[in-house]
């Protein structure tokens, strides 16, 4: 059966419009896969910025505790050096005292030391502690010490105890050991040590910071 003119026109229209409407379909996937392209080049481009923003990040956090680690080892290395000159002072003041302690005027500073400390400790009985060296020339000053220290009609009795290990110097005590003052070398210097490293650390260093 033929085909009426009216009917090749509805069919005609229906597939003008069908493929007006792939058309549209086609634009519009393009469209939309173009949009999808832009945005995935977007992001990569964000996520390319954002970690090279981040390796700067680290490598500026890397280099700063690169830098703060170097100070803090410079300043442990200075800090000890300075350990080792100052000790290397006290090394020099000892043994200085040591040469010092073979001289006459030493033998003069021992009997005046001795008679200062048993004053000090104020007693009318006293023991002197030295070491060998020290006790041979002290015992024979014995009657010095003793004049030196029995004033106002008051006499003081002045023993000698077993020698002990000093560079020099002297230990008094009562005789029954309850009060002891100790004179040494060793023993002043535990006393004073801070505050001779304080003064020694001064000298040496002020003024080079």
């Amino acid at each position: 059966m033929p085909i009426s003119k009216g009917t090749r026109l509805m069919v005609e229209e229906i597939l003008r419009e069908a493929s007006e409407q792939a058309s549209s379909m086609v634009v519009a996937a393009k469209k939309e896969a173009s949009t999808i392209l832009n945005a995935a080049r977007f992001t990569a481009k964000e996520e390319e910025e954002h970690e090279v923003k981040e390796a700067q990040a680290r490598g500026k956090r890397v280099y700063e505790e690169v830098l703060m680690d170097g100070k803090i080892k410079a300043k442990k290395e200075a800090l000890k050096k300075r350990e080792e000159i100052i000790n290397d002072v006290f090394k020099e003041v000892k043994e200085k005292i040591q040469k010092y302690t073979s001289s006459q005027k030493y033998q003069e500073d021992l009997i005046r030391i001795a008679i200062d400390s048993c004053r000090k400790l104020g007693s009318d009985r006293v023991t002197i502690f030295a070491n060998k060296r020290d006790l041979r020339v002290l015992k024979r000053a014995q009657k010095k010490i003793t004049r030196a220290l029995s004033t106002k009609g008051a006499t003081v009795s002045v023993s000698f105890g077993e020698p002990i290990q000093t560079i020099c110097g002297v230990r008094v005590a009562t005789t029954d050991r309850k009060i002891e003052i100790d004179d040494t070398f060793e023993g002043r210097m535990r006393r004073d040590f801070d505050t001779l490293r304080m003064k020694v650390a001064k000298l040496l260093f002020e003024g080079s910071r």
